[in-house]
Parts: C-alpha cells; structure tokens; sequence
C-alpha cells in the first residue's frame, strides 16, 4: 500500500506538490491523474525516495522508502522508459540490476519472457522502439516481483495494440493483489484501465474516488427526440425544467434530470416520445471541468 500524507515538495519560490494527502490501495488499478506541471511526476520520485520532501511524508507498506530492507523486491517502477544505457543489451542490463539487488539470474529470463522480449534481449537497446524500451521498463519494474507497482506514463508513444498489451499487463498485475499506481495523459485509456483515481492539480489533492463515482459525480444530460417539439418545450419551460432544443440534431438536450424522470415528466404531458436516452459525462470531460483552473496555459480557440 502507498500512503502520501501531506506531501510538499517546494523549488525556491514554486511549490511542485503542496500539501497532498491520498492512498492507493491493492488489488486495483489506480490512475493518477493531473494536468501538466500538476505535480504527478514529483509526487512519485518523492514516493520512491528520488526527490526528498520539503514537508510531510510518503510511505510504502508503513515506511518511507529508504527504509524498506528489501525494496526492490517491494517496489518496482517505471518512470522514465529512455534511461537505460543505448550500448548495454536489455539481457545485460537485466542482469547488472539483478546482481545489485541479489536477484537470481533466472529472474532475468522470466520477466524478458512476461513482456515478450525474450527474442530480443541481445540486442543493443539503442535499437529498440519505443514499445520495446516500455516493455523493458516493465520488465525492470517486475524483476524482484514486487507487490507495488508504479509506471509514469507508460503508454506515451505507443500504438494501439502497444497500449492493450500494457493495459492488460496491469489488469493482471492487479488481479494478483498487486498495488498498481499508474500515471496518463490519455484520459480515453485511463477510463479503460483504472479502477480508482487521485486526481491533483496544482500540486493538491482534487479527487480521490472511484472512476464509477467520479463519473457520477459529473453533470450528465438527457437526450429526448419527440413530434411534439412546441408541446414538450412550453411544458418544461413551464416547470422550469433546463431543456434545450437542438435543431440540427431534431432532439432536447436536458440537464438535471435522469432519464428516468423525463420519461415519466413526458408520460405525464402525454407526449410521444421517440428517443430517450441518458448522456453521461467522460471522464475526459469530468476532468476538465474539475481541474480547468488548475491548467497552465490554454490555447485559443480556432475561428477557422
């Protein structure tokens, strides 16, 4: 379990992380979420023991991380997939961190085997794609089968079926009971693969959730295609029900009501209707609507 109780990391005048306080729990797959220079990045070298905290503290299974007897074996990480050494082979390389951890050499064989680079692992790493440098992180991460996982963006750059073998490498992972904290800038993906969310902006704490509930949370509208458009918009004017007719799309746009209260609303004024269906937010769209404050920089809108 990682515990991360008021956490402040300060760079002279600028504050990275400002008093953050969340957990990740196993057996999940917990997506930490933010926009750029949100903080995520130090939050985890901080967890790690990379970067030491101005304030507060982070914990692994109790204790900060340098003082784990054994942390390879505790924690595995994939923070930045480009640092191994271009000239060293990922068998090699493998093998020069296991020694430093006092890893049987067979370990090597298995976690190149667990991330499909058992036909490569000879090769200079120089020559690997992008896809293939992730695996090795991976695999790195996996190398004293440790029951934490961390990974920073380890999907950047990769193809679609790149993307689904990570996502189910994680699944699985937390499927064995594993603790899985896991970074992204692809929201869509992240829908997908997490179970649980952190979401920081600014260097704070916005958002501890599951996806389900911070998905509920987030305004959804309904959608409503009926013949009767004049009847359907006087009666909601009327009982000042927040409808919006959309003429290129022949349907009402309603917000604050479930589709089940305006089935039975229109039952009520009994209209005929044709299409009702409930519009959920994404969890691209929960997110920027909670952290549009804490964004950087935005860009201006194209009037082309």
């Amino acid at each position: 379990m990682i515990e991360v109780r008021n956490l402040t990391k300060r760079y002279g005048p600028a504050t990275a992380v400002d008093d953050l306080t969340f957990s990740v729990r196993p057996g999940v797959v917990t997506g930490f979420l933010g926009p750029n220079g949100a903080g995520k990045s130090t939050t985890m070298r901080m967890i790690v023991g990379l970067d030491t905290p101005t304030s507060g503290e982070a914990l692994v299974n109790g204790v900060p991380f340098r003082q784990l007897d054994d942390p390879a074996r505790t924690v595995g990480c994939l923070l930045d997939a480009t640092w191994t050494h271009a000239n060293r082979s990922a068998g090699s390389h493998l093998k020069m961190l296991a020694a430093a951890a006092k890893i049987p050499n067979s370990r090597v064989d298995d976690v190149l085997g667990l991330v499909g680079l058992t036909d490569v692992a000879g090769r200079k790493v120089g020559g690997y794609s992008l896809g293939m440098r992730q695996r090795l992180g991976l695999a790195t991460a996996m190398l004293g089968d440790p029951q934490i996982l961390m990974f920073d963006e380890p999907v950047n750059g990769l193809d679609p079926e790149g993307i689904l073998w990570i996502r189910r490498f994680m699944h699985a992972r937390a499927a064995e009971g594993r603790t899985v904290l896991v970074s992204s800038h692809l929201l869509s993906e992240m829908a997908q693969t997490a179970q649980d969310l952190v979401v920081i902006g600014r260097g704070q704490l916005r958002a501890q959730t599951s996806v389900e509930e911070f998905l509920s949370a987030a305004q959804s509208s309904v959608i409503l295609r009926t013949p009767h458009v004049d009847e359907f918009g006087a009666a909601a004017r009327e009982e000042t029900i927040n409808a919006t007719f959309d003429p290129q799309q022949g349907v009402f746009v309603i917000e604050g009501l479930s589709a089940q209260q305006v089935g039975d609303f229109s039952a009520s004024i009994g209209i005929t209707i044709h299409e009702l269906q409930e519009k959920r937010a994404s969890l691209e769209e929960a997110f920027m609507a909670l952290t549009d404050q804490d964004v950087e920089y935005h860009g201006q809108e194209s009037t082309r």
